[in-house]
């Protein structure tokens, strides 16, 4: 049995909202934007705020949802979203002193490159469907925790969709229709 109950103190910022684009010449590719919808939690030693009058470890809210978008006007080279997460999460535990770990939650948007008359164009998008997420973990340590995937990959196939045996074979199953969305992290 415990001893002694600790409390932790967590507090941020969620669904800010950031575009970036990268203007490259076409020689050189194009234009590249990501859009990211950011979430910041950081874990401070709070509770002196919910007891007394001392607010001082507490991370405003609204200087969150501010630094996201400074850092991201800060990445003059194309960073990814994985990259992104790491500058805000070193940024609030190494300026904020009480700040101990900050989680940086993103999801981008996949916008794809328009194609016309067969090629990619320079600075033309459409918006994809499967959306990129990432949760990056930095401790003041130093010590990174990186945890990205894809949400809402789908799959469809339209024939040969099961092994024929004799239960199958009676019911047509081979010219049957599968469809699948995963998550898939990694």
């Amino acid at each position: 049995m415990a001893d002694r109950l600790e409390l932790q103190g967590r507090h941020g910022k969620s669904r800010v909202r950031v575009s970036r684009v990268w203007r490259r010449p076409a020689a050189a590719g194009g234009h590249v934007i990501v859009e990211w919808n950011v979430a910041v939690s950081v874990v401070s030693d709070c509770l002196p705020s919910y007891t007394s009058d001392d607010n001082s470890a507490i991370v405003a809210t609204d200087s969150i949802k501010n630094t996201v978008y400074v850092k991201a006007k800060e990445c003059t080279e194309i960073v990814s979203m994985e990259e992104f997460a790491v500058i805000l999460g070193r940024h609030f535990t190494s300026l904020y002193p009480q700040v101990s770990e900050a989680t940086v939650t993103i999801a981008e948007r996949p916008w794809e490159r328009v194609v016309v008359d067969g090629k990619p164009h320079s600075h033309g998008f459409k918006l994809g469907v499967e959306k990129h997420v990432t949760e990056v973990i930095v401790k003041k340590s130093g010590n990174l925790l990186i945890n990205s995937g894809i949400q809402g990959y789908s799959l469809l196939k339209t024939t040969q969709v099961f092994l024929p045996d004799a239960n199958l074979s009676h019911w047509g199953c081979l010219g049957s229709l599968v469809k699948t969305v995963y998550v898939l992290y990694f």
